[in-house]
Parts: structure tokens; C-alpha cells; sequence
């Protein structure tokens, strides 16, 4: 494995929003995903998500079309809970629909993720405040790559991406990751992000009734842990 420098967690010197999609429609799960119960708390996924993660920032924005699951965040009381500007675009649309209400940074994370580890996003925002010798940010984007793939509902975002985003859903294209060529991105390897969440459980997507089954038995052991 390289060597590979861990910032350290440096105040946070620009505004960060944790940003929540759940636009979606749920239709490989067959019922609403945001809304899932999850073992222990009994809380909707979406709400589990938002606890796992609230300690990072005490802005919220959530980018919903389901009134209930604005409801169900409510008691953690978001800034805001916006319908999706561009429902059918998928979840770039949603993306820049919570971006543009973003004053800097945008923890971005979908409703899915019921394993996401805050010392993943520790590490991100750690990476996102990086300057150069000028005083200048590096980057716009930060974003994990696993098994290859880019991670981009579990990555940061800046304002300054909006332009690209909209750019590219202006040409009718939706694909999440196109814009990133456009932006200054930090891609971020496993080896980064093993020693902070082992098995990058944090990645772990429940879409389907299957993984929805997986992901509470791994949440059961985690609590049994």
C-alpha cells in the first residue's frame, strides 16, 4: 500500500451544509426507502442517516418530493426541505436543486446509506479545505472512489460546482459524475478510506428489499458490537 498523507481535521473555515437526497421514487425497493425502519431506534432511514452524520455540521438541507419524509426529519429541525427542481433528472437534478440553497460546502450523502461513517466525512472536509501556497482552495469536489467507481452520493461539494451541474443538465445529460471533469475534483482511494471505516461499509447501498435485509443484519451486528 502507498504512503499516503491523512490531513489532519482543521477548523472549519468555509460554512458546511449536510445535504441529503431523497428525491428518488423508490421503485426497486417498492415502498419508500427514506422511510425504511431501521432495527434499534426505530427510526426512518432517512432520520438514522441525518443522526449518523449530525455532529458534522448543524445545517440540513434535505431535497425531497414525499411530504412524509420531510416529516420524518422535521424533529431534527432542517434549514430546509425542497422538492426537487428537476424531479426527472435523477440525482443530479436533486443535487443541484440542494446545492444552489448551499452557501459552501455541501456534505452530500443519499437517503440509502445506512452505514455511513461520520469519520469518512471527517476526512473529506478535512481534504476540502486544503489551499495552495497562494491561499487558494484546491478543489471543488471531493469524492471517494471504490471498487473503481466514483462514490458521488457520498462526496463533498462546493458552490462553485453549480454552474457545471446545470451546464451538463442543460444538455439533458444526467449522468452524476460528467460534470467532474469541469471541476477542480479530489478523488479519494480506498486505501484513504480503509483505515476509517473497515469494509467501507459506508458505501453500502440498500435500493432493494434484499439489500434492505443485508443492511439490518449488518446493523444489528454493529450494535451487538
Amino acid at each position: 500500500m502507498p504512503d499516503v498523507a491523512m490531513p489532519s481535521y482543521q477548523p472549519q473555515t468555509e460554512r458546511f451544509t449536510l445535504l441529503i437526497n431523497a428525491g428518488g421514487r423508490s421503485r426497486r425497493m417498492g415502498e419508500e426507502k427514506a422511510l425504511m425502519p431501521v432495527p434499534g431506534s426505530g427510526d426512518p432511514l432517512v432520520r438514522h442517516v441525518a443522526r449518523r452524520l449530525w455532529a458534522l455540521t448543524d445545517d440540513v438541507i434535505l431535497v425531497a418530493n414525499d411530504e412524509r419524509v420531510c416529516a420524518a426529519l422535521a424533529p431534527l429541525a432542517p434549514r430546509a426541505c425542497l422538492a426537487d427542481v428537476l424531479p426527472d433528472m435523477g440525482p443530479l437534478g436533486g443535487l443541484a436543486t440542494g446545492l444552489a440553497q448551499c452557501p459552501g460546502w455541501a456534505l452530500c450523502v443519499a437517503c440509502d446509506l445506512p452505514l455511513v461513517q461520520p469519520a469518512v466525512f471527517r476526512h473529506l472536509m478535512a481534504l476540502a479545505q486544503e489551499r495552495d501556497s497562494q491561499g487558494t482552495p484546491r478543489w471543488d469536489a471531493v469524492v471517494p472512489r471504490v471498487h473503481g467507481r466514483p462514490q458521488p452520493m457520498h462526496a463533498l461539494y462546493h458552490r462553485r460546482c453549480l454552474p457545471a451541474i446545470q451546464a451538463q443538465l442543460a444538455r439533458n445529460q444526467r449522468r452524476t459524475t460528467d460534470f467532474l471533469a469541469q471541476v477542480r475534483t479530489r478523488m479519494v482511494e480506498e486505501d484513504e478510506l480503509e483505515p476509517l471505516d473497515p469494509g467501507l461499509r459506508s458505501f453500502f447501498n440498500a435500493n432493494t428489499p434484499d439489500e434492505w435485509a443485508q443492511a439490518v443484519r449488518l446493523l444489528r451486528d454493529s450494535v451487538v458490537k
